[in-house]
């Protein structure tokens, strides 16, 4: 498995994977019409926008078998409000057809790494309260939930019930 920086042609790979993923992940979480009614198209255009630009405003990184996408990460400032040491992982995502072959772990190790890389001292992100296997995925990686919960719906219009973690670099 090889993790290497995501270039604008990846982008349909990217929608492609987070689609798969969600409708498989948060089967239990979020309506059945909802998941499939997920556009692996959309808002491809300023993603490739933002993969061209010379300072892009995240750190997407992708890992491949053979040349083929199967997963990434997003890396970048937080989005919420925090001191300008922190970092968050904004997303995992892993297609399920290579879910616990280690491409999720390689991508939250290689987002350690970019984190540190660029001089932040801590890395956050929330996590569904709901998901056990990714909250054992961070904790292996040394992620420690630090108290904070929330229930936020405007990513998707349900509501969703997140832990956060977080690990000192």
């Amino acid at each position: 498995m090889l993790i290497r920086s995501a270039r604008p042609e990846d982008a349909e790979h990217i929608g492609s994977i987070r689609v798969a993923a969600w409708q498989a992940g948060y089967r239990a979480l979020l309506p059945a019409a909802y998941l499939a009614a997920l556009d692996p198209g959309a808002n491809l255009d300023g993603l490739r926008a933002a993969l061209r630009a010379d300072t892009p405003p995240f750190t997407l990184r992708i890992a491949e078998i053979d040349g083929q996408p199967i997963a990434f990460s997003i890396l970048g400032k937080p989005r919420y409000d925090a001191e300008q040491s922190v970092a968050e992982l904004w997303a995992l995502n892993v297609h399920p057809a290579y879910w616990r072959k280690g491409a999720g772990q390689g991508l939250v190790r290689q987002a350690i790494l970019d984190a540190r890389e660029q001089q932040f001292a801590h890395l956050e992100l929330w996590c569904m309260c709901d998901n056990p296997a990714a909250r054992r995925l961070y904790e292996s990686c040394g992620f420690v939930p630090n108290g904070q919960v929330r229930t936020i719906d405007a990513l998707t219009g349900y509501p969703l019930h997140e832990l956060a973690y977080a690990l000192v670099l």
